[in-house]
C-alpha cells in the first residue's frame, strides 16, 4: 500500500493542474485600467533578439491587469542577488547565467554541460573535432538537453547530468526533438526512490521515444495523459475490474505491446509479463511473511529490471549461462552473446544491437562488438573515426585506422 501511495504522489506531483475559483470579476481589469495608469514595461519583451531578451509574466498588480516584461540580463551585465528590502525585481540574469556574489555581474553557469561545450569549442578551435561530433546542448539551467543525436544514426535521450536513458529514435535531422519527460521521470524514480522503497515501482508507462503512453494506471484504474507533460487529458477513467483499456478515447494499439485477447472475461489488465513477473514476486514475498520466513525483499528482485516501457531489460541470460541482446519483446537479436566470467559480459550494454534494429533498413548500420556494444573504432565511406560508448565520435576521423587514439591490434573483433 505504501508504494501505492507514493507512486500516487509521483504522478500528482508531476501532472498537477491547479484550478481555482477567480476572486476577480468579469470585466474588472477593463475598468481597473481604466481609472489607473499601467506602468510602462520593459521592451526586452517585444525585442527578443540576441541582446535584448525577456519574459512576459503576471504582473504584480491587483488581478494581474497590467502588462509585465521581466528583462533578462546579457553576460557580464550588472544583476542583483535579491533579499529582503532590495525591492521589486527589475530583471534577472539570462538563461545558463548566473548572478556573481563578488562582481555582482552576470557570469556563466559552472556546471558539467557547459564544461563539456567549452571543451568542445577548445578543440573546435584547434581543428580537432569530427564531422560526426556535435557541441553539446544545454538548458536554461545549464544542465544537458533532453536528448542528443549521432548524425545518420539515431537520436536518444539523455538526464540533466548527460547519461544515456531510454528512449531512441532515428535521426532525421537538426530540427529533429525529443521531450523525453516520461524517460526523465522514470530515471529520477529510480535514482531517489526505489532504492529506499520495499518493491520496485512499477507506474510510469513510457513509449519507445521517451515520452509518455497516453494511457496511464494507478493501481486498477486508468486514464488518458498528455504524451509530452504527461498531464491529465479529460476526464475520461476505466476500471480494469469492468472495463477493457481500449475503451478509453486516447488508447493506440500500436503502443500496447501486450494487448488483450477478445476472448477474454474480466477482470482486464495493462501490464506486461515484465510487471507480471515482480507482482508475483511481491505476492510470494508476502505470503512468505506470513507464514513466519525471513525474506530479505532489498535483494530480491535484482533478478528483475522492467524497462520504462514495460517490457524486460535488453539483456537477459540463456539457458547456458550467457548474456544476449533482446529486444523489446524479448526476441534475440542477432547473435550478440557474451560468456560468463569474461571481460565482455560484464561490461555488455547492447547499446548498439539496439540501434542497429532500429537501423535495419539503413545501408550504414553501426559496426558492434560480438556482445553488442558499440565498437570503438567505426568507418563510414573510406574514414574511420572513434566513438564513445554511445556511439558519439569522439575526435577527428582518418583514412588511417591505425592513426586512431581507440586503434588496437583487434579493433575489428572486439
Amino acid at each position: 500500500m505504501a508504494a501505492k501511495s507514493l507512486l500516487l504522489f509521483i504522478c500528482v506531483t508531476q501532472t498537477v493542474i491547479v484550478s481555482c475559483t477567480l476572486l476577480c470579476e468579469e470585466g474588472f481589469c477593463t475598468k481597473f485600467r481604466q481609472d489607473n495608469t499601467c506602468a510602462t514595461t520593459a521592451r526586452e519583451c517585444s525585442i527578443n533578439n540576441a541582446t535584448h531578451t525577456g519574459l512576459t509574466l503576471p504582473s504584480p498588480t491587483i488581478c494581474n491587469c497590467c502588462p509585465f516584461c521581466l528583462p533578462l540580463f546579457n553576460e557580464g551585465m550588472p544583476c542583483s542577488l535579491g533579499g529582503p528590502g532590495d525591492g521589486v525585481t527589475i530583471g534577472r540574469c539570462g538563461h545558463g547565467l548566473t548572478c556573481n556574489n563578488v562582481t555582482r555581474t552576470c557570469v556563466r553557469m559552472s556546471t558539467k554541460c557547459h564544461d563539456a561545450q567549452d571543451d568542445y569549442d577548445a578543440r573546435h578551435a584547434q581543428g580537432v573535432t569530427g564531422v560526426l561530433e556535435r557541441r553539446p546542448t544545454c538548458d536554461v539551467r545549464g544542465d544537458y538537453a533532453t536528448y542528443t543525436c549521432v548524425p545518420s544514426q539515431t537520436c536518444f535521450c539523455q538526464s540533466e547530468e548527460g547519461d544515456r536513458l531510454f528512449g531512441e529514435v532515428l535521426f532525421t535531422g537538426n530540427n529533429q526533438y525529443m521531450p523525453c519527460g516520461c524517460s526523465r521521470m522514470f530515471h529520477k524514480v529510480e535514482k531517489y526512490i526505489s532504492p529506499g522503497l520495499r518493491y520496485p515501482v512499477a507506474g510510469l508507462r513510457c513509449t519507445s521515444d521517451g515520452n509518455f503512453n497516453p494511457v496511464q494506471c494507478i493501481d486498477r484504474v486508468c486514464y488518458c495523459v498528455n504524451t509530452i507533460t504527461g498531464e491529465v487529458v479529460g476526464t475520461d477513467t476505466i476500471n480494469l475490474d469492468t472495463q477493457r483499456p481500449s475503451s478509453l478515447p486516447c488508447y493506440k494499439e500500436e503502443l500496447d505491446l501486450f494487448p488483450i485477447r477478445n476472448d477474454t472475461e474480466p477482470p482486464y489488465n495493462y501490464t506486461s509479463p515484465c510487471y507480471e513477473s515482480i507482482r508475483e514476486k511481491e505476492e510470494l514475498i508476502e505470503q512468505s511473511i506470513r507464514d513466519g520466513f525471513n525474506v530479505d525483499f532489498f535483494t530480491s528482485f535484482s533478478s528483475i529490471s522492467c524497462m520504462p516501457d514495460g517490457t524486460f531489460g535488453r539483456i537477459t541470460i540463456d539457458s547456458n549461462g550467457s548474456k544476449i541482446c533482446i529486444n523489446e519483446r524479448g526476441v534475440r537479436i542477432e547473435d550478440y552473446e557474451a560468456r560468463p566470467n569474461t571481460p565482455e559480459f560484464n561490461n555488455m550494454d547492447c547499446k548498439c544491437a539496439k540501434t542497429t534494429t532500429l537501423m535495419s533498413a539503413s545501408t550504414e548500420p553501426p559496426r558492434c562488438c560480438k556482445n553488442g556494444n558499440f565498437r570503438p573504432v567505426q568507418c563510414r565511406r573510406g574514414l574511420c573515426r572513434c566513438v564513445d560508448a554511445d556511439g558519439r565520435q569522439v575526435g577527428t576521423e582518418s583514412r588511417d585506422v591505425t592513426a586512431l587514439s581507440c586503434h588496437t591490434a583487434g579493433w575489428r573483433n572486439c
